[in-house]
């Protein structure tokens, strides 16, 4: 593979796919095609031969992950590499990728020297020169070793991969004992012995011990004594500990038992039995620190969200409103082409920032019903001709017209101007985008008692898969560049105030109607 290779970016943001080919530029890529989803990826892969993919994960229409599983599974692009660009960083996303095939995985922000060397890492190898003999690697760009399941940080085995490497240890005094457990458990576990107590209590606080057998008669410290010593100190109160003892009375199973011991197995034990209790008792184990582990990072996501929404309101958007401002002061000046293209890139991602941040918060206040809208009369009539008329300018290249009836008397809704703005200018870019060209969109309004209706229709029908799960957040759609988020910020929008949005599809056309409190 030499530099003239065909590369492919499957991204839906329009920037990401951008910035990407920039640096590929800048690495002498030149031959580079793109696509804003993976179903848009896979048409042209088959009418265009591609040698490198870089996509993103979560795309509308077909994923990332549904693109690289397509290919692995295609004859022509079983082997060809494929990064991973995304900002799905979560073990189970980074587990399913690798599982897929993927030879690369980028976190999204990254750098530009960050990805190029990623990039040169995976293609480097490969990179041949013009006469098919291998070229070298750019020194900036050092080879990785191919990225595998074991040497992702974070990434924890299931647990039944993990009970293999269990370490168990048996404390008893007899070492005939000690040899039948050892010799029963030793091709499933680690085994560690002691021969009397005072061993096993060193033992433990200097090694990781995942479940300790203890016999009850011992000389000198007997079992419970063993056992209510542990479990005082924190660094060995986890271990889950099962009395092995011939002492099989009532009193000893409860005495046992209230000192904190998980189970009581009688002596001579049978292997069959053990064995399936100390799976039992490991699992157990095993699954209840991993939900300790997940309630410590749910608290935690907790108080980072709080920080985090903290932050936004009071620190980002700040530095994010100086990149606009600088990238609009420098349109306004002398620039050549790539500069002016390079500033208009972040003036746009400044405001995409933007809305995405005031969109953010005000959902994450509305979801835990902690929005307070500021209530106000206002003419529903002017704001849905206001809103029409920005819908139409932003379509007007496509033909499609918004077409307003409402009576010419204001109608006096009861809500929040600019949320209701927000909320109707949803409604009609999502009617736009899936109208077809030339098509009209059209908005009526009918004053009631008590309530004024609004009905936004446009040609096209919701696809059956999507009618039930239409308002749902994160809803799979079929429109490019979607996120599943704009028709369930509206369904909250008209809630929060007070009204309701309701959806109905047939006959190609869709509809949705709002009902919002009117005086």
């Amino acid at each position: 593979m030499d530099k003239t290779a065909a590369v492919l970016i499957v991204d839906d943001y329009l920037l990401i796919r951008t910035a990407v080919r920039q640096v590929l530029a800048e690495l002498g890529f030149t031959n580079v095609f793109q696509a804003d989803n993976g179903k848009a990826a896979q048409d042209l892969m088959q009418r265009q031969r591609i040698d490198v993919v870089i996509g993103d994960w979560g795309m509308p229409v077909m994923s990332g992950i549904d693109l690289l599983k397509w290919m692995r599974r295609d004859l022509h692009y079983a082997a060809i590499p494929f990064m991973m660009l995304t900002a799905e960083a979560n073990p189970a996303s980074v587990r399913t990728a690798l599982e897929a095939g993927v030879n690369a995985y980028m976190i999204k922000p990254f750098t530009v020297h960050s990805f190029a060397s990623k990039f040169m890492a995976m293609v480097g190898p490969m990179l041949e020169g013009p006469d098919g003999a291998a070229a070298p690697v750019p020194e900036a760009a050092p080879a990785t070793p191919q990225v595998a399941a074991g040497d992702v940080i974070g990434l924890a085995p299931p647990i039944a991969e993990r009970l293999r490497k269990c370490t168990v240890l048996i404390v008893d005094d007899i070492a005939t004992n000690i040899e039948v457990l050892a010799g029963t458990l030793k091709d499933d576990y680690a085994i560690k012995v002691a021969i009397n107590g005072k061993n096993a209590l060193e033992i433990a606080n200097a090694f990781h011990v995942d479940l300790i057998l203890l016999d009850i008669m011992m000389p000198v410290m007997d079992g419970f004594e063993v056992c209510r010593q542990l479990k005082a100190k924190p660094k060995t109160a986890h271990i889950p500990i099962i009395f092995l003892s011939a002492r099989d009375g009532v009193e000893d199973v409860v005495a046992g038992l209230k000192l904190g011991a998980v189970d009581y197995v009688s002596k001579p034990a049978d292997p069959t039995i053990l064995k399936a209790r100390l799976s039992a008792h490991l699992t157990l184990a095993a699954a209840m620190a991993d939900l300790k582990q997940q309630n410590a990072q749910l608290v935690e996501t907790a108080h980072l969200r709080e920080d985090v929404e903290r932050m936004i309101r009071h620190d980002l958007k700040s530095p994010i409103a100086v990149a606009m401002h600088g990238a609009q002061s420098l349109l306004a000046s002398e620039l050549t082409r790539g500069q002016r293209d390079s500033a208009r890139m972040i003036e746009q991602a400044s405001a995409n920032a933007l809305e995405m941040i005031n969109r953010t918060l005000d959902l994450y206040k509305m979801e835990k019903g902690e929005y307070r809208p500021q209530l106000e009369q206002f003419d529903l009539s002017a704001l849905l001709r206001k809103v029409a008329e920005q819908a139409a300018l932003a379509f007007g290249a496509r033909g499609v017209r918004v077409l307003v009836n409402a009576p010419s008397a204001p109608v006096r809704c009861l809500g929040e101007p600019l949320l209701c703005y927000s909320m109707f200018n949803n409604a009609l870019k999502n009617a736009a985008e899936a109208s077809p060209d030339d098509a009209a969109i059209t908005v009526d309004l009918a004053p009631g008692y008590g309530a004024a209706h609004v009905v936004v229709e446009n040609r096209g029908e919701v696809a059956p898969a999507m009618r039930e799960r239409f308002f749902d957040k994160y809803a799979p759609s079929d429109k490019v560049g979607g996120h599943g988020l704009g028709t369930y910020s509206i369904r909250l929008m008209a809630a929060v105030q007070g009204g309701d949005v309701a959806m109905s599809t047939g006959n190609g056309v869709t509809r949705l109607t709002f009902t919002l409190p009117s005086v």
